[in-house]
Protein backbone atom coordinates (compact mmCIF):
# COMPACT_ATOMS: atom_id res chain seq x y z
CA UNK A 1 0.00 0.00 0.00
CA UNK A 2 1.48 3.10 -1.16
CA UNK A 3 1.65 6.42 1.48
CA UNK A 4 -0.29 9.12 0.53
CA UNK A 5 0.58 12.30 -0.43
CA UNK A 6 0.76 15.31 2.33
CA UNK A 7 -2.23 17.37 2.20
CA UNK A 8 -2.44 20.59 3.26
CA UNK A 9 -5.15 21.83 5.36
CA UNK A 10 -5.55 25.83 6.56
CA UNK A 11 -6.98 25.48 9.75
CA UNK A 12 -7.79 29.35 10.86
CA UNK A 13 -8.76 28.12 14.28
CA UNK A 14 -5.57 26.73 14.53
CA UNK A 15 -3.32 29.80 13.46
CA UNK A 16 -5.35 31.97 14.99
CA UNK A 17 -4.86 29.66 18.66
CA UNK A 18 -2.47 31.27 21.29
CA UNK A 19 -0.61 27.98 21.61
CA UNK A 20 2.15 27.26 19.48
CA UNK A 21 3.04 24.38 17.22
CA UNK A 22 5.23 22.67 19.92
CA UNK A 23 2.48 22.93 23.08
CA UNK A 24 -0.37 21.61 20.08
CA UNK A 25 1.60 18.81 19.43
CA UNK A 26 2.48 17.97 23.08
CA UNK A 27 -0.32 17.25 24.07
CA UNK A 28 -1.39 13.98 21.26
CA UNK A 29 -0.07 10.33 22.63
CA UNK A 30 2.87 9.62 21.24
CA UNK A 31 3.02 6.87 18.83
CA UNK A 32 4.78 3.56 19.57
CA UNK A 33 7.97 3.20 17.50
CA UNK A 34 8.94 -0.07 15.68
CA UNK A 35 12.44 -0.51 15.12
CA UNK A 36 14.02 -3.70 13.23
CA UNK A 37 17.87 -4.19 14.24
CA UNK A 38 19.88 -5.18 11.25
CA UNK A 39 21.04 -8.05 12.87
CA UNK A 40 17.15 -9.58 12.43
CA UNK A 41 16.98 -8.58 9.18
CA UNK A 42 19.85 -9.98 8.26
CA UNK A 43 18.76 -13.22 10.11
CA UNK A 44 15.62 -13.65 8.11
CA UNK A 45 16.86 -13.01 4.51
CA UNK A 46 19.62 -15.57 5.19
CA UNK A 47 17.06 -17.84 6.24
CA UNK A 48 14.72 -16.86 3.32
CA UNK A 49 18.00 -17.44 1.26
CA UNK A 50 18.58 -21.04 2.42
CA UNK A 51 14.90 -21.60 1.56
CA UNK A 52 15.12 -21.04 -1.60
CA UNK A 53 18.45 -22.69 -2.54
CA UNK A 54 16.69 -25.97 -0.65
CA UNK A 55 13.90 -26.21 -2.79
CA UNK A 56 15.46 -24.76 -6.13
CA UNK A 57 18.36 -27.23 -5.49
CA UNK A 58 15.70 -30.16 -4.42
CA UNK A 59 13.41 -29.74 -7.41
CA UNK A 60 16.73 -29.63 -9.67
CA UNK A 61 17.86 -33.08 -8.55
CA UNK A 62 14.77 -34.64 -8.47
CA UNK A 63 14.03 -33.42 -12.26
CA UNK A 64 17.09 -34.38 -13.25
CA UNK A 65 16.92 -38.22 -12.14
CA UNK A 66 13.36 -38.47 -13.63
CA UNK A 67 15.09 -37.63 -17.07
CA UNK A 68 17.76 -39.78 -16.26
CA UNK A 69 20.43 -37.41 -16.91
CA UNK A 70 23.86 -36.93 -15.60
CA UNK A 71 25.50 -33.59 -14.42
CA UNK A 72 27.36 -33.58 -17.53
CA UNK A 73 24.60 -34.39 -20.06
CA UNK A 74 22.32 -31.77 -18.45
CA UNK A 75 25.37 -29.25 -18.57
CA UNK A 76 25.36 -29.92 -22.25
CA UNK A 77 21.78 -29.48 -23.11
CA UNK A 78 21.53 -26.05 -20.53
CA UNK A 79 24.65 -24.28 -21.21
CA UNK A 80 25.27 -24.25 -17.60
CA UNK A 81 28.66 -25.85 -16.31
CA UNK A 82 29.20 -29.10 -13.97
CA UNK A 83 30.51 -27.18 -11.56
CA UNK A 84 27.62 -24.74 -10.90
CA UNK A 85 24.76 -27.62 -11.73
CA UNK A 86 25.97 -29.37 -8.49
CA UNK A 87 26.35 -26.63 -6.48
CA UNK A 88 22.41 -25.53 -7.28
CA UNK A 89 21.37 -29.30 -6.50
CA UNK A 90 23.46 -29.31 -3.04
CA UNK A 91 22.19 -26.08 -2.01
CA UNK A 92 25.38 -24.17 -1.92
CA UNK A 93 24.55 -21.48 -4.50
CA UNK A 94 21.78 -19.32 -5.47
CA UNK A 95 21.07 -19.86 -9.26
CA UNK A 96 20.89 -16.20 -11.22
CA UNK A 97 17.76 -16.11 -12.98
CA UNK A 98 19.29 -16.82 -16.43
CA UNK A 99 20.75 -19.81 -14.98
CA UNK A 100 17.83 -21.20 -14.20
CA UNK A 101 15.74 -20.14 -17.97
CA UNK A 102 18.28 -22.05 -19.11
CA UNK A 103 17.77 -25.59 -17.00
CA UNK A 104 14.35 -24.63 -17.48
CA UNK A 105 14.53 -25.24 -21.31
CA UNK A 106 17.06 -28.14 -21.55
CA UNK A 107 14.31 -29.60 -19.12
CA UNK A 108 10.71 -28.96 -20.17
CA UNK A 109 9.48 -26.62 -17.39
CA UNK A 110 9.09 -23.03 -16.08
CA UNK A 111 11.31 -21.14 -14.06
CA UNK A 112 8.38 -20.85 -11.06
CA UNK A 113 8.69 -24.59 -11.20
CA UNK A 114 11.80 -24.64 -9.24
CA UNK A 115 10.06 -22.69 -6.75
CA UNK A 116 6.81 -24.25 -6.24
CA UNK A 117 7.94 -26.68 -2.72
CA UNK A 118 5.47 -29.27 -3.44
CA UNK A 119 7.17 -31.53 -5.74
CA UNK A 120 8.98 -33.88 -3.44
CA UNK A 121 5.60 -35.56 -2.22
CA UNK A 122 6.37 -39.11 -0.75
CA UNK A 123 3.20 -40.13 -1.29
CA UNK A 124 0.23 -39.25 -2.95
CA UNK A 125 -2.63 -40.94 -3.27
CA UNK A 126 -5.40 -40.05 -6.20
CA UNK A 127 -8.94 -41.10 -5.80
CA UNK A 128 -11.41 -40.52 -8.47
CA UNK A 129 -13.96 -37.70 -8.21
CA UNK A 130 -17.19 -38.23 -6.04
CA UNK A 131 -19.54 -38.15 -8.81
CA UNK A 132 -17.54 -40.69 -11.00
CA UNK A 133 -19.76 -43.87 -11.07
CA UNK A 134 -18.27 -47.69 -10.64
CA UNK A 135 -20.53 -48.34 -13.73
CA UNK A 136 -20.47 -45.53 -16.52
CA UNK A 137 -24.14 -44.68 -18.23
CA UNK A 138 -24.93 -45.42 -21.52
CA UNK A 139 -22.19 -44.47 -24.15
CA UNK A 140 -20.51 -42.63 -21.46
CA UNK A 141 -16.90 -42.10 -21.58
CA UNK A 142 -13.96 -41.63 -18.34
CA UNK A 143 -10.29 -40.39 -18.94
CA UNK A 144 -8.82 -40.03 -15.46
CA UNK A 145 -5.57 -39.20 -14.93
CA UNK A 146 -3.66 -41.62 -12.09
CA UNK A 147 -0.50 -38.74 -11.33
CA UNK A 148 -0.75 -35.41 -10.33
CA UNK A 149 -0.46 -32.84 -13.12
CA UNK A 150 2.66 -30.47 -13.55
CA UNK A 151 5.37 -29.75 -15.67
CA UNK A 152 8.62 -32.06 -15.97
CA UNK A 153 6.18 -35.06 -16.68
CA UNK A 154 6.45 -35.66 -20.35
CA UNK A 155 4.85 -38.63 -19.53
CA UNK A 156 0.72 -38.66 -18.75
CA UNK A 157 -1.00 -41.94 -17.56
CA UNK A 158 -4.42 -42.32 -17.40
CA UNK A 159 -7.33 -44.89 -16.98
CA UNK A 160 -9.74 -45.41 -20.23
CA UNK A 161 -13.14 -46.10 -19.27
CA UNK A 162 -15.90 -46.77 -21.95
CA UNK A 163 -19.25 -47.54 -21.45
CA UNK A 164 -20.74 -50.07 -24.39
CA UNK A 165 -21.05 -47.57 -27.47
CA UNK A 166 -18.92 -44.91 -25.68
CA UNK A 167 -16.26 -43.07 -27.81
CA UNK A 168 -13.52 -40.83 -26.66
CA UNK A 169 -11.10 -38.65 -28.86
CA UNK A 170 -8.33 -36.20 -28.06
CA UNK A 171 -7.02 -33.87 -30.62
CA UNK A 172 -3.93 -34.42 -33.29
CA UNK A 173 -0.49 -32.85 -31.93
CA UNK A 174 2.05 -31.28 -33.87
CA UNK A 175 4.67 -33.64 -32.51
CA UNK A 176 4.48 -37.21 -32.10
CA UNK A 177 3.11 -39.24 -29.11
CA UNK A 178 4.18 -42.25 -28.08
CA UNK A 179 1.12 -44.15 -26.57
CA UNK A 180 0.68 -47.32 -24.63
CA UNK A 181 -2.53 -48.66 -24.56
CA UNK A 182 -3.25 -51.71 -22.15
CA UNK A 183 -6.64 -53.35 -21.51
CA UNK A 184 -7.94 -54.77 -18.17
CA UNK A 185 -11.39 -55.72 -18.83
CA UNK A 186 -13.32 -55.06 -22.58
CA UNK A 187 -12.44 -55.21 -25.89
CA UNK A 188 -10.85 -51.67 -27.44
CA UNK A 189 -11.25 -50.56 -30.48
CA UNK A 190 -8.37 -48.39 -31.44
CA UNK A 191 -8.54 -46.41 -34.73
CA UNK A 192 -5.23 -45.62 -35.88
CA UNK A 193 -4.52 -44.06 -39.57
CA UNK A 194 -8.10 -45.30 -40.57
CA UNK A 195 -7.74 -48.52 -39.54
CA UNK A 196 -8.95 -50.86 -36.53
CA UNK A 197 -7.40 -52.38 -34.05
CA UNK A 198 -9.13 -54.48 -31.11
CA UNK A 199 -7.26 -54.86 -28.06
CA UNK A 200 -8.60 -57.52 -25.93
CA UNK A 201 -7.85 -58.35 -22.31
CA UNK A 202 -4.38 -58.41 -21.20
CA UNK A 203 -3.11 -57.07 -24.87
CA UNK A 204 -1.03 -53.73 -25.30
CA UNK A 205 -0.69 -51.74 -28.15
CA UNK A 206 1.46 -49.62 -28.87
CA UNK A 207 2.29 -46.83 -31.23
CA UNK A 208 3.30 -43.56 -32.71
CA UNK A 209 1.17 -41.02 -33.85
CA UNK A 210 0.54 -37.32 -34.25
CA UNK A 211 -2.98 -37.54 -35.24
CA UNK A 212 -6.26 -37.46 -32.76
CA UNK A 213 -6.55 -40.70 -30.70
CA UNK A 214 -9.67 -42.52 -31.08
CA UNK A 215 -10.72 -44.85 -28.67
CA UNK A 216 -14.08 -46.56 -29.52
CA UNK A 217 -16.11 -49.55 -27.67
CA UNK A 218 -18.34 -51.57 -29.73
CA UNK A 219 -19.23 -54.41 -27.89
CA UNK A 220 -21.61 -55.01 -24.96
CA UNK A 221 -19.34 -54.78 -21.83
CA UNK A 222 -17.63 -51.71 -20.24
CA UNK A 223 -14.30 -51.42 -21.69
CA UNK A 224 -11.20 -50.61 -19.20
CA UNK A 225 -7.62 -49.82 -19.97
CA UNK A 226 -4.61 -48.14 -18.52
CA UNK A 227 -2.95 -45.33 -20.99
CA UNK A 228 0.27 -44.17 -21.20
CA UNK A 229 1.59 -41.10 -23.41
CA UNK A 230 4.62 -39.81 -24.18
CA UNK A 231 5.37 -36.60 -25.85
CA UNK A 232 8.92 -36.23 -26.58
CA UNK A 233 11.44 -33.68 -25.76
CA UNK A 234 14.08 -31.60 -26.91
CA UNK A 235 16.96 -34.08 -25.96
CA UNK A 236 14.94 -36.74 -26.85
CA UNK A 237 15.24 -35.61 -30.16
CA UNK A 238 18.95 -34.75 -29.94
CA UNK A 239 19.98 -38.51 -28.32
Amino acid sequence: MTSPATVWVRDRQAAASPWSGAERTGTLPIAARTERSATVLASRASASEAMVCHTVGGNLRRLRQQHRLSLEQLSGHSGVSRAMLSQVEQGRSVPSIKTLWQVAQALGVSVSWFLEPTHDDAVLLLQPSPDSPAQLPSEGAELRPLQRARDGHREAFYELRLAPGGRLTLPATVAARRVNVAVSTGVLDVVLHGQRHLVRPRESLQYEATDALEWHNSCHVQVQAFVLIRTPGAQDSQG
